[in-house]
């Protein structure tokens, strides 16, 4: 008979302690509150610690110490917490016969590296490097340098942890860029007032509405998608409103200006909102666990290794592979479904960094358009269904969690938004029979922060 104690800094604080044959409930540090476990066989020696959800704060040297009446052991080990961050961002500045070219990434842990190199691929040296720790521990780097644009075509700029954890970007620092970069702003500036005028004027009913044809093509696809009004899961009479009188609230939906849902001929599934509310419940004390499969990822993607982590738009090894990189590279989950009722849950967004765009859905195999189902999210576009994009889903503000139930019995897949506890979007399936489906996500390509199986 031992005992065992894993602690960080204070002896008589532990972050897991075990005695008495059982794990101590509450036995110390309370930031490690269910985020701990033993995950080794005690009876054969291995007395190893699972650490879960990780933040910035867990890093540092945790110590294992085990001890009986007659003898102890003592051992640590160092946990180094790594971050990836954003991919550089250039500003440019005219200086005589060069430009002063400056690069800056932020959001990175521990501090990283910071290369220029031209288009031979040899590194340009500058000791203009600067680094800056925010109130949450994470570094920015910036640099600048003097560059001539006859000396090459362009440089480029590259922040990493090492080799293997490196994100980088490329210029063209042309002379005279200001009066070219005036212009090219001016025209763009004009096509977003008439983009902005066009959109006022649809509104208002000045112009034809234009999403019919779409609207009718995704009427007629397998996955048709049933109207979903933001309505919070524990509103049982506002529920049972829409499921007991679909045709009524299909109606009412088509005439309002925007629309929540895909099509208005959508069928609703038969069961009821007490059950419904039952199965929502039920699912969610039965979560399942998903992993990554790597092998299914597209190239551009980085997986962290166990696949638990997270899944991060990467960095591709020549630009000439960026130019077929699609707006939602996928990656899909080991495990497949194809009975039952399965409910997962997907992270989207982070507590203090907001994502530019993402997908979430099933599939059958790699995703196409014949057998992808899953809801997308762009900046300034919203939440759309993969099967119309003209049609966006209202939502309370930034979804940071969403919550999907697979239903075999009823052909349907709904998206729950976790944190407001509301339903956002469900599709009906007509393809469920004998097929296996697996979970799709992708954290899309506007930024570098990732998406994970919750």
């Amino acid at each position: 008979m031992f005992d065992l104690r894993w602690y960080k800094n204070d002896y008589n604080n532990p972050v897991l302690l075990y005695k008495d044959l059982k794990v101590q409930e509450n036995p110390g540090d309370a930031q490690y509150r269910g985020r701990v476990s033993l995950i080794g066989e005690l009876d054969k020696g291995n007395v190893s610690l699972r650490l879960e959800n990780l933040t910035l704060a867990d890093g540092g040297e945790y110590v294992c110490f085990v001890k009986s009446d007659i003898w102890y052991e003592k051992a640590s080990v160092n946990l180094i917490v790594r971050v990836l961050g954003s991919f550089p961002l250039f500003s440019l500045a005219e200086f005589g016969d060069q430009v002063n070219v400056s690069c800056a990434s932020t959001g990175w842990s521990p501090k990283p590296t910071l290369t220029w190199r031209d288009k031979r691929g040899r590194e340009l040296a500058t000791s203009h490097i600067y680094y800056k720790t925010d109130s949450e521990g994470l570094v920015s780097v910036s640099s600048w340098l003097l560059f001539s644009p006859s000396e090459s075509e362009w440089i480029s700029c590259s922040v990493g942890l090492s080799d293997q954890e490196m994100v980088d970007s490329r210029v063209q620092p042309v002379k005279g860029f200001w009066r070219k970069a005036f212009i090219s702003i001016l025209v763009f500036s004009l096509i977003i007032i008439i983009i902005l005028t066009a959109v006022l004027l649809e509104r208002q009913g000045l112009l034809p509405h234009c999403s019919f044809q779409k609207k009718a093509k995704a009427a007629v696809k397998s996955e048709e998608s049933i109207p979903a009004e933001a309505l919070p899961l524990t509103d049982t009479s506002k529920i049972s409103e829409y499921l007991e009188n679909g045709d009524s609230m299909k109606e009412r939906a088509s005439d309002s200006r925007p629309h929540t849902g895909v099509s208005s001929q959508s069928s609703v599934p038969p069961v009821s909102a007490k059950e419904r509310l039952q199965m929502w419940n039920k699912l969610k004390k039965q979560k399942e666990k998903l992993t990554v499969d790597p092998d299914t990822r597209h190239r551009s993607l980085t997986v962290t290794r166990d696949g638990t982590v997270g899944v991060y738009f990467g960095k591709l090894s020549s630009s000439k592979s960026a130019d077929t990189v699609p707006p939602f590279p996928p990656v899909l989950s080991k495990e497949g479904f194809s009975s039952g009722q399965k409910y997962w849950e997907v992270t989207v967004n982070l507590k203090t960094k907001c994502k530019l765009s993402w997908c979430v859905g099933v599939t059958q195999t790699l995703p196409s358009e014949e057998t992808l189902t899953a809801l997308c999210y762009e900046e300034h576009c919203g939440i759309y269904p993969s099967t119309d994009p003209h049609t966006q889903i209202p939502a309370e503000g930034h979804v940071k969690t969403l919550g999907l139930i697979l239903d075999f019995k009823h052909k349907t897949l709904s998206f729950i938004n976790v944190d407001k506890e509301s339903h956002l979007h469900t599709f009906r399936m007509s393809n469920m029979s004998k097929n296996t489906f697996f979970a799709l996500i992708s954290p899309g390509t506007k930024d570098s922060y990732p998406v994970k199986f919750s």
